[in-house]
């Protein structure tokens, strides 16, 4: 008879030999995780890091201009940006002391903020205020809103609560960042480059003249401007000043007007008369002479046309040279001149082997050195110019350029080719062996100061100029009668 235990024994004997035991597959592993919250002081402390990073990049791309215009300029420009790219990464690894590199980054960026705003406003000691721009008022913004960001993360400010993170919500703003950091810092859409102990010297319109250097007015011998000669004027004008905004070139005026003071006011026949006529007469002098230096000449010969002094300005055409002889024999002088620049890297150099000045900084052509041995010898030689220029009035001013003399009643015939075009000066403004007014300094004006009209030569001096040194080749052309890379923003005086 079978009982409940009868029953239930079958269930407990052990499975047949060839019974399969099937088992529940495993679960497949899948890559798919969930989006990681982050805080916001977290995401704060990114946006900071992000914002230094695009500061750094923009100092970083102006550099090389400024230390090439001002080293002082260059290294503050290089200084920013490796602390401000220090912080970016300092703030993005979480170094420690984390507070301390938040603070510090915070206090430095509200530092150099604070440098821009004096720069545009009243002015840095010793400079005009500038113009602001693109590129220095986004580095300034990027700056405030990396400091802001750091001192909330810094002092507690931010609730400390888990944001989703999403890549569309990253990636957004890492785009635009790259995008107004680059448009920053290409010319053309940034509007110019930064300039200044802030960042930007913004280029503005010239306007009127440029009532900013004494001296000598150069032109070409071959083609003028394709454009008006009202338009080439304002072309021109802008091009010696560098593009400068006007609150810049009147303050190169003011610099410029002092250094011709100092060298007016040695005159014997200033001394001996009484104080007030001595200023009035000076200040007259130096007015003229400041308002009109470079727009003095305007293309035409002087007198009868007996001395043309091609000053007609612009870019040089070049001419075409058919003889292969030719070509060599030019290439074989330009490689005898070329060889000079790096014996007269500076005015002391030049002054070293008997140069002296013989005229201030000039927009276009730079301060003149002679060589009064050279000029009176044997004629035109490449290897022996009888003018150096350079890029300002002090003994460390940079070589920019040659310069040719040769007395004459005819032009020389100087470099092989009819490229060299020669122009001559027959009534400068000369006082003491320095010219301190153009050709068209009025002759009663010019004596005032006990000065006289000519160059004291029997013979007109025949001049050209060689844009060789490597940074000031003209891109007027290699003989061109004035340089746009010399200009106010690329010279030492009044920077």
């Amino acid at each position: 008879m079978s009982t409940l235990t009868d029953d239930a024994a079958p269930a407990a004997e052990e499975p047949h030999a060839s019974t399969v035991v099937e088992e529940e597959p495993a679960a497949a592993p899948t890559t798919d995780t969930p989006a990681r919250d982050a805080s916001l002081p977290e995401i704060a402390r990114w946006v900071a890091a992000l914002a230094l990073l695009g500061a750094a990049v923009i100092h970083f791309a102006f550099a090389p201009h400024h230390l090439a215009e001002a080293t002082s300029h260059g290294v503050f420009f290089l200084v920013v940006g490796w602390a401000q790219l220090m912080a970016a990464a300092a703030l993005a690894f979480t170094w420690r002391p984390q507070r301390l590199w938040l603070l510090g980054s915070a206090a430095f960026n509200v530092g150099i903020v604070g440098v821009w705003l004096l720069s545009r406003t009243s002015g840095l000691p010793g400079e005009a205020a500038e113009a602001v721009g693109f590129p220095d008022s986004l580095a300034s913004a990027l700056e405030v809103v990396a400091a802001t960001a750091a001192v909330a993360v810094a002092l507690g400010w931010l609730i400390d609560r888990p944001v989703r993170r999403s890549g569309l919500a990253i990636g957004i703003p890492v785009v635009a960042m790259v995008s107004i950091v680059t448009a920053s810092v290409v010319p053309a859409l940034g509007g110019g480059h930064p300039g200044g102990a802030g960042h930007d010297h913004t280029e503005g319109a010239a306007g009127g003249d440029m009532a900013g250097m004494e001296g000598m007015d150069h032109g070409h011998g071959a083609a003028a401007a394709a454009t008006t000669p009202g338009d080439w004027e304002q072309t021109r004008i802008a091009a010696l000043t560098g593009h400068l905004p006007q609150s810049e070139i009147s303050r190169l005026q003011a610099v410029n007007a002092e250094y011709l003071t100092g060298i007016v006011s040695r005159s014997r026949a200033l001394r001996d008369l009484p104080p007030a006529e001595r200023d009035a007469r000076v200040k007259e002098f130096v007015d003229w002479s400041v308002a009109n230096a470079i727009t003095g000449e305007n293309g035409a010969s002087q007198g009868d046309g007996a001395q043309p002094t091609m000053h007609a300005h612009g870019p040089s055409e070049w001419q075409e040279m058919t003889d292969p002889a030719d070509q060599a024999a030019l290439q074989r002088e330009l490689q005898i001149s070329g060889a000079l620049v790096g014996r007269f890297p500076t005015a002391a150099d030049a002054m070293a082997a008997g140069y002296m000045q013989v005229t201030p900084y000039v927009p276009g052509i730079g301060a003149h050195y002679l060589n009064v041995p050279l000029l009176t010898g044997d004629g035109f030689d490449p290897g022996h110019p009888e003018m150096l220029l350079y890029n300002g009035n002090a003994p460390t001013s940079k070589l920019i350029g040659l310069s040719y003399g040769v007395l004459g009643d005819d032009a020389p015939e100087g470099f092989t080719g009819p490229n060299d075009m020669w122009h001559v000066h027959p009534s400068l403004c000369v006082l003491g062996g320095m010219v301190v007014g153009p050709d068209s300094t009025p002759e009663d004006l010019c004596a005032s100061i006990g000065a006289r009209k000519g160059t004291g030569f029997e013979k007109p001096m025949w001049m050209t100029h060689a844009w060789q040194v490597p940074g000031f080749e003209s891109p007027w052309g290699l003989f061109s009668g004035e340089n746009p890379i010399v200009n106010l923003a690329t010279s030492e005086v009044g920077h």
